[in-house]
């Protein structure tokens, strides 16, 4: 034994696989929250060593990227290109030099008030994608706190292999701090699927657990762990036969990954011949190669919000449009489906100035925002209209709830074409227009809505929040959180069938996708694109290469006969246990439902996104 006390703690697993070695703690950057001042006639030197720290830190990001571009290639290189962005933003260094000018105080206050503020924004927001953001903010900041003073930056000790343990690793420490060979796996309080510091741990394939909590405070320095990244375990001090244990995981999994790699080269067709396509879920035009790389026909969902959250002011029709042209362009002949502003109630951003709501799920959000901010509407449309002229961009409005908002949609994307054409712009006349099911209600009414618009895009992820009144960020209820209740699973598959009934595309944007159970099963729905975050394109591919779709239909049909969440994913496996084994075979490690009928959790096989 090892004579320590052996500690088990889950969090979210980010990048897959297990990595086994000692601890290596990490210090996290924290601002000095004390005000120091200077004189009147000093905040004009005061604001020239602002200027100085800043462009230090233009330079040293520069180097960042460019490293990373080396090392890693042009796919994991654009978050740099995203902080250089906030930093360039003028907004950012006006807002930090009125504090100077203002108050009459030094520099690492203003970063300090101007970090604090973004920091109760993010905060705010439920949403995990935005509330992410807060991190990249903060690690531009924090740099430039830090070349306030001058110190060096310690890329930390490299010299030993070692797992890093923080409570969090920004984006530019992870690019720093992260050595392949050195670095063995990734265990941190904070994070989550969506952060920076999680792409990067995948795109050099190290296995990262984040959102742990209380990591650093029961771990210490040289302590052994066990991080498992598929499973979204962290085990301190584990005992010699459950290290064997997950040393034959693995290997198990090392086996896996390699035939993920030749899956994303393969065709996307069941064994009984039946073709489905997936497409990938992305916010930056720097993921498409990486996407492609990974077998993605296309996007089936760009988050536009990423302009804003770019910059403090609003960003400007032309602004817009070199994000959508440079999308278009790089993804012919492949479509892109470009989702308008997905903003309000819970998601904020600093430059709307929304006004704060009682229940912001509930409130002012996506398409209702649009409505009423036509202006903001209107620069967002001319911008995907006059990219259009590509010919595979793609219109997709969010949280539709009724046949009115399309229709008024509708009428102001007509006359925004009008506008255009007669301007002389060569737009594309006939340009897709669609929407995405996320309420109950748009589910409901999806036979009336398809009349009007080209296609449907099912959001799974918060079609199921809504459907069963769940917030899954929420540990009291969270349990509740079932993508295979049987209510939800008929409301799903009424929309897939209505589509296929009235010969409209339509697509299961979200978890769902990305989970190869469910992703059968809605094969069996008639479902045959698929839209998801790019990492899992290839364990999705490989489960629908290696089913007939038959069996899938027939597998689907008996689900839909029995009562609870649990009897439906019990029956699915089993069947494709009997039917398919080879979906599982080689899959590492094998579902937790599977092994024991344990319940499995949010980071068993099939269930973290």
């Amino acid at each position: 034994m090892t004579g320590k006390e052996i500690i088990r703690l889950r969090g979210i697993g980010v990048s897959p696989g297990i990595a086994m070695g000692r601890a290596l703690l990490q210090k996290s950057m924290a601002f000095d929250v004390k005000k120091e001042t200077v004189p009147p006639d000093g905040t004009g030197h005061e604001v020239e060593r602002l200027k100085s720290a800043v462009d230090r830190t233009r330079l040293e990001l520069t180097r960042i990227r460019d490293d990373i571009r080396d090392k890693m290639g042009e796919e994991s290189s654009f978050i740099f290109d995203a902080h250089l962005m906030i930093l360039d933003d003028p907004s950012l260094f006006e807002s930090l030099e009125t504090i100077i000018r203002k108050e009459g105080a030094r520099s690492e206050w203003a970063l300090a008030r101007v970090n604090n503020r973004y920091g109760e924004i993010f905060d705010s927001i439920a949403d995990e994608y935005f509330r992410q953001r807060k991190s990249d903010v903060f690690d531009v900041l924090s740099r430039i706190y830090r070349n306030l003073s001058g110190d060096e930056e310690q890329a930390g000790r490299a010299d030993t292999s070692h797992i890093i343990v923080a409570h969090e690793l920004l984006p530019s420490e992870a690019a720093l701090r992260l050595v392949p060979g050195a670095t063995l796996g990734i265990a941190l309080d904070m994070g989550g699927q969506t952060s920076h510091t999680a792409i990067l741990a995948r795109s050099l394939n190290i296995p990262a657990v984040l959102g742990l909590r209380e990591l650093t405070r029961l771990a210490r320095e040289g302590d052994f762990l066990i991080v498992d990244g598929t499973d979204g375990e962290v085990i301190i001090n584990p005992s010699p036969a459950v290290r064997k244990e997950f040393l034959a995981k693995k290997e198990k999994y090392e086996k896996y990954r390699r035939e993920l790699k030749k899956t994303a080269l393969l065709e996307p067709v069941t064994l009984d011949g039946v073709r489905f396509s997936l497409l990938a879920n992305i916010e930056m035009q720097e993921e498409l190669r990486s996407a492609f790389a990974l077998g993605a026909e296309g996007v089936g969902l760009f988050r536009s919000e990423f302009i804003y959250l770019q910059r403090s002011t609003l960003p400007d029709e032309d602004d817009h449009l070199r994000v959508y042209q440079r999308l278009a362009r790089e993804a012919y002949p492949r479509p892109v489906y470009i989702r308008t502003l997905d903003i309000g109630g819970e998601k904020s951003l600093p430059q709307l100035n929304i006004e704060r709501e009682s229940n912001p799920a509930l409130g002012l959000r996506a398409v209702r925002f649009s409505l009423q901010n036509r202006a903001l509407f209107r620069t967002q449309l001319r911008a995907m209209v006059r990219a259009s002229r590509q010919g595979n961009v793609r219109v997709l409005i969010p949280m539709v709830t009724e046949l009115e908002e399309v229709i008024e949609v509708k009428e102001i994307f007509e006359d925004v074409k009008r506008e255009l054409a007669a301007a002389g712009e060569p737009v594309d006349r006939e340009l897709p227009f669609g929407i995405m099911i996320e309420v109950p209600s748009s589910a409901a009414l999806v036979d009336v809505l398809l009349k009007d618009v080209d296609y449907v895009s099912i959001g799974t992820n918060d079609l199921i929040q809504y459907f069963l009144a769940v917030d899954r960020s929420n540990e009291l209820v969270s349990y509740l959180y079932k993508p295979f209740h049987p209510g939800l699973l008929r409301l799903v598959r009424n929309v897939i069938q209505s589509a296929v009934a009235a010969e409209k595309e339509v697509t299961v944007c979200g978890e769902m996708a990305a989970d190869p159970l469910s992703a059968i099963l809605m094969l069996g729905f008639g479902l045959r694109v698929f839209s998801m975050n790019p990492i899992f394109i290839p364990r999705v591919k490989r489960a629908l290469r290696l089913i007939e779709a038959r069996t899938a239909e027939k597998i689907a049909v008996e689900a839909m006969k029995l009562r609870s969440a649990q009897e439906i994913e019990e029956y699915v496996i089993e069947e494709i246990l009997v039917k398919h084994p080879e979906v599982f075979l080689g899959a590492a490690p094998l579902p937790n439902r599977v092994r024991g009928r344990s319940g499995g959790g949010p980071n068993s096989f099939h269930s973290h996104p």
